[in-house]
């Protein structure tokens, strides 16, 4: 049941990341990855294998992979890459945020600063090291690290899907009073079920918190399709 789960849940990330992400795919290394590289670790398939930094061990780390390129624009700018870890029962939420479906799959982040590699575990870790936001990419930043929404420029309708919106609005982030409002997009991802995607408007405040405003359907599908 266990590699079964597992098997799925990778499916499924490798499903999200062709229909969602426009130029955030895992699969190219970047300055982040590179870094790590340097330090030690090597690039195997989508995953960074750090054993030799002994990293998985040292943070609970199932996978190492890369974050989203948008992370770039955070300050300090530190490369940075994700942790999944399996957490150890269904209870309350651990990490950054929960990944998995049935598998209680968890988000952390690891930052190299100068030869100290060091683990964000929660997204009050997170808040600490890169508040303030002051920018519209550093709120982009927050809003992608800190959901589970993705950007996405390319408005086209994925493969197998239809869309159910009479426009469709590319990834944005603009000035408000309250801080910015940006603008991503998500799925529904775990059950049965055809998986709609939606656009959804978060507001990140300029200490960091990011707080969902509106969500809209945007694409469907006519298929039925299980991830547990």
């Amino acid at each position: 049941m266990y590699q079964r789960t597992l098997t799925l849940f990778g499916l499924a990330a490798a499903i999200c990341s062709c229909m969602l992400v426009a130029g955030s795919v895992a699969s190219e290394m970047k300055n982040g990855s590179n870094a790590f590289i340097d330090a030690g670790c090597f690039a195997e398939d989508y995953n960074l294998n750090c054993d030799s930094l002994e990293l998985e061990e040292r943070f609970g780390c199932m996978q190492i992979i890369n974050a989203s390129q948008e992370l770039d624009n955070l300050s300090p700018r530190l490369p940075i890459v994700e942790c999944l870890y399996l957490g150890e029962d269904f209870g309350p939420s651990q990490g950054i945020l929960r990944e998995g479906c049935m598998m209680p799959l968890f988000r952390k982040y690891i930052v190299r600063q100068g030869e100290e590699i060091k683990l964000i575990e929660s997204a009050e870790d997170f808040r600490s090291e890169f508040a303030p936001v002051e920018t519209k990419e550093e709120a982009l930043a927050f809003a992608i690290a800190l959901t589970s929404s993705l950007s996405r420029y390319d408005t086209s309708v994925p493969e197998d899907y239809f869309s159910v919106s009479p426009t469709i609005t590319p990834t944005y982030a603009s000035e408000t009073a309250g801080g910015f409002v940006v603008h991503l997009f998500d799925s529904q991802l775990c059950g049965c079920g055809t998986h709609p995607y939606y656009a959804i408007d978060y507001l990140v405040s300029r200490d960091g918190n990011v707080t969902e405003m509106s969500r809209q359907e945007v694409f469907n599908s006519t298929r039925l399709v299980c991830f547990d």
